[in-house]
């Protein structure tokens, strides 16, 4: 497990450069996109608005009624994803979808983190104050759980990394736990700032 502190300073190091794209929120953080999308000014990732869909998606029909899967059910849950879902309009279809990587996670706490925003570790759609309201720009963030990645472990197979939003810390879980899911598409490669994602 990395350390919250030495995580944090890689974030620093990697994604401290980036500027926020100015068309985008009027310089904001976040831009709700009124499809059931967020766009992350910063990233250019595209966030469901609704951080903890419990619609039942997939063949035979993955239930998340209770919020929150296994790694394995979220891949397969998020891949089913697509318009018409979890308040999409967005014409998106399965497989445009996915859990997003560690460090992508990474870089949308970065700010609250640095700010020493807490439960939840995000900010609002400005990227000024600490996210507290349901449309501003996300709605049904789970402020007090945990969040999988598509980042394996490198050196355990049976985990894999997930964020916390109570701290900000990046820690392993077992893949076999349940825990939230919040789908994201685009991004997986190009440049950021010094940064290369391929």
């Amino acid at each position: 497990m990395i350390d919250r502190t030495i995580m944090l300073a890689i974030v620093s190091v990697l994604f401290g450069t980036w500027a926020y794209a100015a068309d985008c929120n009027n310089g904001g953080r976040y831009e709700v996109m009124n499809d059931g999308t967020v766009q992350d000014c910063r990233t250019g990732l595209i966030w469901l608005k609704d951080a903890n869909c419990t619609d039942s998606l997939g063949l035979p029909g993955i239930d998340k009624s209770g919020g929150s899967l296994d790694w394995y059910d979220a891949l397969k849950w998020v891949a089913a994803l697509h318009s018409g879902h979890c308040g999409l309009s967005d014409n998106s279809e399965a497989g445009f979808w996915r859990l997003p990587t560690i460090t992508e996670w990474m870089a949308m706490i970065a700010s609250a983190n640095k700010q020493y925003f807490a439960a939840p570790s995000l900010t609002n759609a400005a990227g000024t104050a600490k996210w507290a309201t349901n449309g501003d720009a996300f709605d049904n963030v789970q402020s007090a759980d945990f969040y999988w990645s598509s980042t394996r472990c490198a050196l355990q197979e049976l985990c894999a990394w997930s964020v916390d939003f109570v701290n900000g810390g990046a820690f392993t879980n077992p893949k076999v736990i349940d825990i939230c899911v919040w789908p994201v598409r685009g991004g997986q490669s190009g440049e950021f700032g010094n940064v290369i994602i391929q």
